[in-house]
């Protein structure tokens, strides 16, 4: 299935692009890959858009809505429709109809403390200036005025926040897949996990001391002899190991064991699930694989009918049962999201099943890994997307992310109608390179100096939840 069009358009305030490193801005930009560039906040921020345009390429579009000299009115980028607005004149050129993307700061939040209530600042006279030609229908509304996350109707008018503190502190700087179809999906990532600061152990302080005593890449650190980084003030022999590893894991793109700690002896189940939101009332999707990340057989539980909320979970059970019994099943984050959930549905949802759930050996690689302190993962943050592509998995690039995932099962079971239903080959699509990525992770894991288990490696149930967005 090839991937949907889509431009990415990165968003930071003009005070992150302006205390960053050069090479935080060059990371920052390799790991968005960006189309464009926005500028968020309300003045004119002429020395951020100098450092950007001489850090990014001459393809790429910088947008400073506040500028002396913008860039405005309509363009395509990487197949999209845009138009660039940074005055309520440039409306004009809005097209009579979608789909196109409508980027400006002309929309902020107006918040009301008093009455705990908000409202959109400039609607009117936006709206305005938009009803002098066009049709709101098939257009989307970014405004670098409206924080990342929000997106709302207003009378027909489709607004999307644009980040308006992105990268402001450790504010996430966030980037946007716009496409075609009008769906939005966001990335982020913390300015902490740029530079030398994506580290583990480095902070503000510790990056500034390394980069004055001359290890200014994470590359010069994992080349670095370990008694002479030791000596950088701040550092000591065990940060300075930590700190080392960390570095040779990212640079180099490998697990770092950090223990002898046991794998599960026997050829995991590697599963995803998808929900209908944080609060799952439905689990409707469980993605197994079954075998190798390049070779092994997928396998798709799926339930589209929301009135059985334990349909897919039952199939996927009565499988285990027949197929899989006594092998390890495996879930990224599983112990915070997936085993959680899973183990909830059971008992609500197919209590006759419970024996089979309860008798199942349950591992979480993430919390082997970073939550007791095995090994370090070589991904900018420890997500399954980042972690997999370090450890070079290729993505199906299907656009999609699970909290846009669960947005359209809850309109599906809200409304079951042709107009809403999911695209069901898609959502499988995305769910089967989730576990295809998962099995990369357990393979680099294996393959770092596996220690074989002869006893169980179910960790327990105590866990918090974690957020679709992260996971």
């Amino acid at each position: 299935m090839s991937p949907p069009a889509s431009a990415r358009v990165a968003a930071a305030h003009p005070a992150f692009v302006e205390r960053a490193t050069g090479r935080e801005l060059d990371d920052w930009l390799s790991y968005f890959e960006p189309d464009a560039v926005v500028l968020t906040g309300t003045e004119s921020a002429r020395r951020a858009t100098s450092a950007l345009r001489r850090v990014t390429d001459a393809g790429t579009i910088v947008f400073d809505p506040n500028g002396h000299d913008p860039v405005r009115g309509p363009r395509r980028v990487d197949g999209v429709e845009f138009v660039f607005a940074p005055t309520l004149a440039d409306l004009d050129d809005v097209p009579e109809t979608g789909p196109a993307y409508v980027l400006s700061g002309l929309l902020s939040l107006d918040v009301d403390r008093a009455a705990l209530s908000t409202a959109l600042a400039g609607l009117d006279e936006y709206r305005a200036a938009l009803e002098q030609g066009s049709d709101t229908d098939g257009l989307v509304h970014l405004s670098t005025g409206l924080p990342e996350g929000y997106a709302r109707e207003w009378d027909g008018l489709s607004v999307v926040g644009a980040g308006a503190e992105a990268g402001v502190g450790d504010r996430p700087l966030v980037a946007f897949d716009c496409r075609p179809d009008g769906l939005v999906l966001s990335n982020t990532l913390k300015p902490s996990r740029l530079g030398l600061r994506a580290l583990d152990g480095v902070g503000d302080t510790r990056a500034r001391r390394l980069r004055e005593a001359g290890y200014g890449s994470r590359e010069a650190i994992a080349a670095a002899d370990p008694t002479e980084l030791a000596a950088v003030d701040g550092l000591g022999e065990s940060s300075t190991e930590r700190i080392v590893e960390s570095a040779s894991a990212v640079v180099d793109g490998r697990v770092v064991r950090r223990s002898d700690a046991p794998l599960p002896a026997d050829d995991p189940v590697f599963v995803d699930i998808e929900t209908d939101g944080l609060s799952p009332t439905i689990t409707w999707l469980v993605g197994v694989l079954d075998g190798t990340p390049p070779d092994g057989t997928y396998r798709s539980f799926v339930q589209r009918d929301p009135d059985d909320p334990g349909g897919a979970i039952r199939e996927f059970l009565s499988w285990y049962d027949a197929e899989a019994d006594g092998r390890p099943v495996v879930a990224y984050n599983g112990w915070r999201f997936d085993f959680q959930v899973l183990g909830d549905h059971v008992v609500e949802h197919c209590p006759e099943l419970e024996p089979i759930w309860d008798a199942m050996d349950r591992f979480d690689p993430y919390r082997w890994a970073v939550e007791q302190d095995n090994a370090v993962l070589p991904g900018r943050t420890n997500k399954l997307e980042d972690v997999a592509a370090a450890l070079g998995h290729e993505s199906a690039g299907t656009g999609l992310t699970g909290a846009a995932v669960a947005r359209v099962y809850r309109a599906w079971m809200d409304d079951r109608s042709p107009e809403t239903e999911p695209d069901w080959d898609r959502f499988e699509t995305y769910c089967e390179d989730d576990v295809r990525a998962l099995a990369t992770i357990w393979t680099a894991l294996d393959e770092s100096g596996r220690v074989v288990s002869a006893t169980s490696t179910d960790a327990g149930d105590g866990t918090t939840q974690g957020t679709l967005s992260d996971w």
